[in-house]
């Protein structure tokens, strides 16, 4: 086992099997509790690739992977992994995302017991055709659902008119039609390309020996992993699909969304440090105690204002999101587009801003769904662990946010609007 620091703080165990599967270790013997989580690199936006049966490029149902996510929880032997780990004392459930799988649980006992259950019932799917079909009913109600949802609509609104190619797109639940035409035949081929241990990893973090994990994980019977996994190569453009549009639908308070995409290599910085500065940029000028949000308190412009980095690995565009809920939406977009055109942050702000993220790193590592969660996403944004967030922290300085700032085209973008619909009277 390779032994690493977390921000020189706590220590991580690394270990790759034979078989490619990639573990990450973080026992912690002060804590009475843990988190196990068996990840893939498999999303939503991974629908075109080499399929293991015809052996040629195949597009895939949009939503299949989580729809997969779904179905990896049905067993042949009729147990049920929720059953399993409820009477284990442990909570268990997954998560689909655009570039993601997650499948975790989180207990005060059974460590052993339960870690060798969560491996066992992600490696051996099983479906039918009959649990296919009624699993579509199921994810079509939970489809249906959020397709009633405002902020749910808008989101997915601002994808379809941002992406042109990317599937990002779609939602990842999919779409309706596509939901409805996907089979046990497919969902074999989607786990037989990704569900492999070179393209999976476990993340293990608090109550527990490093000692003993592996002991678990190495009696365990993991899938083929001979051939490699060839995908389609993706390449989005850098002009948004449509710059502007409307939707009406059952709000009192008007809604707005803007998207903006950027070519990362404009400014020349690894991912953690592009990601870092925008946060920094992002965070004082729109933050909580930035000039602009008090301004728009003052004016009760907003009711609920947020925005989220977005970046992938291996791909060239970067996207910037950013809600908010107004009753002036025209005025608040144009006070945010002229905000952006007149950044200025100086040597103090940052200073302040890096001692609270410090801070805050520090602070992570005394939770343990916090510690699991931060290595998983290291994993999936940069296939690695970050052992030194820290130290990029305290490096950060002026002279590079000046430049990230002068580097950031603000033309491509797109943004919706969400007004109260007509109401309509017999």
């Amino acid at each position: 086992m390779k032994k690493l620091r977390l921000n020189n703080a706590m220590t991580i165990y690394e270990e790759t099997l034979p078989n490619g599967l990639k573990v990450y270790l973080a026992p912690d013997t002060a804590r009475h509790n843990y988190l196990a989580i068996y990840g893939v690199h498999f999303g939503s936006t991974n629908l075109e690739f080499i399929s293991p049966k015809t052996k040629k490029m195949t597009r895939y149902p949009s939503g299949i992977a989580h729809f997969l996510e779904h179905k990896v929880f049905e067993q042949e032997d009729g147990v049920d992994p929720f059953a399993f780990f409820a009477k284990s004392g442990a909570d268990v459930n997954a998560a689909t995302s655009f570039d993601s799988t997650r499948y975790y649980c989180y207990g005060t006992k059974n460590f052993k017991e339960n870690l060798s259950y969560l491996i066992d019932f992600v490696n051996h799917p099983y479906f039918t055709d009959e649990n296919v079909e009624k699993e579509k009913g199921i994810i079509l109600e939970e489809y249906r659902m959020y397709k009633d949802i405002p902020d749910f609509q808008m989101e997915e609104m601002l994808h379809e008119n941002l992406y042109q190619q990317d599937h990002k797109k779609i939602d990842v639940l999919g779409t309706e039609e596509d939901i409805k035409r996907i089979t046990k035949e497919q969902l074999y081929e989607c786990y037989h390309t990704f569900y492999r241990p070179s393209n999976m990893f476990l993340i293990i973090a608090g109550a527990f020996s490093e000692i003993e994990a592996l002991d678990v994980i190495k009696t365990k019977d993991f899938p083929n992993d001979k051939d490699s996994i060839k995908q389609k190569e993706i390449k989005e453009p850098i002009q948004p699909c449509k710059e502007e549009a409307i939707l009406k639908t059952h709000v009192i308070v008007p809604k707005i969304a803007l998207g903006y995409k950027f070519d990362k290599k404009k400014f020349g910085l690894s991912e953690l440090e592009l990601r870092l500065y925008m946060n920094m940029i992002l965070n004082l000028t729109f933050g909580a105690t930035s000039n602009f949000m008090q301004e728009a308190r003052e004016k009760q412009l907003l009711t609920s204002f947020g925005y989220d980095w977005e970046d992938e690995y291996h791909k060239n565009i970067r996207t910037l999101f950013m809600y908010a809920d107004t009753t002036q939406p025209d005025y608040l977009i144009d006070a945010i587009q002229e905000t952006f055109q007149n950044i200025t942050i100086s040597v103090e702000e940052i200073e302040r801003l890096k001692k609270v993220w410090i801070s805050s790193e520090i602070r992570m590592m005394d939770y343990v769904n916090n510690v699991g969660n931060a290595l998983f996403n290291d994993v999936i944004d940069y296939h690695e662990p970050i052992l030194n967030r820290v130290e990029f922290i305290r490096g950060m300085n002026k002279r590079t946010l000046d430049q990230v700032i002068k580097n950031m085209d603000l033309s491509h973008h797109t943004i919706v609007k969400v007004l109260q619909e007509e109401k309509k009277y017999n």
